[in-house]
């Protein structure tokens, strides 16, 4: 009926077929390729060494900065924690190196060691290690970093991908459920330790 001409149905049906295959074809150029992200485990530290995980969060417009940390033995298991807050305005990049400070000073509190504090604010590792310091705040926390570490010359500072960082996180987010300052002395059951090699 189509300008007077007759087509076979299995043109009709080859057509129909074919248009739906162009029309599959860019409905999936137009969707985001979901691809699963790459898998970077925690890794434990040598034998008689301890590993440090360290992160930071800011709450309520940066007014309320929190950090958490923990450490885990050369099996990996949980040895102890600490999360705690203050009601103060800080950049990320102090509250990073303020959490850091506070971890190395917990170590040495409980005469721990041989320390590899791993935090995923590359600067602030960058900092510890340069021998140009800011002069700021940020300056006056890695200088306080870098003293206590020079008094115990078996702690290390590394980078980590924030991937490998999610316990330290999760205790960072959860500052301020805890009494300021908490200690966890084993692990809590809404945190996961993810897989190490």
């Amino acid at each position: 009926m189509w300008e007077a001409t007759d087509v076979p149905p299995s043109l009709i049906v080859q057509r129909a077929k074919d248009n739906l295959d162009e029309w599959s074809c860019i409905q999936r150029a137009r969707q985001p390729q979901m691809s699963t992200p790459p898998v970077f485990p925690w890794t434990k530290p040598p034998i008689s060494y301890l590993k440090c995980n360290v992160d930071c969060a800011l709450f309520n417009n940066n007014t309320i900065t929190g950090f958490g940390f923990c450490f885990r033995d050369s099996s990996g298991q949980f040895v102890t924690g600490m999360s705690n807050y203050s009601h103060s305005a800080t950049s990320p990049l102090e509250a990073e190196a303020l959490g850091l400070f506070e971890a190395i000073q917990f170590a040495i509190d409980r005469d721990m060691t041989s320390v590899i504090f791993e935090a995923d604010c590359k600067l602030v590792v960058d900092l510890v290690y340069s021998p140009i310091v800011p002069q700021n705040e940020i300056g006056d926390i890695i200088t306080s970093c870098k003293h206590l570490m020079s008094v115990h010359n078996s702690y290390v500072v590394r980078h980590t991908r924030r991937q490998t960082n999610r316990v330290a996180h999760s205790i960072a987010r959860a500052s301020l459920s805890h009494p300021n300052p908490y200690i966890f002395d084993y692990v809590p059951d809404n945190f996961v330790l993810y897989n190490y090699q």
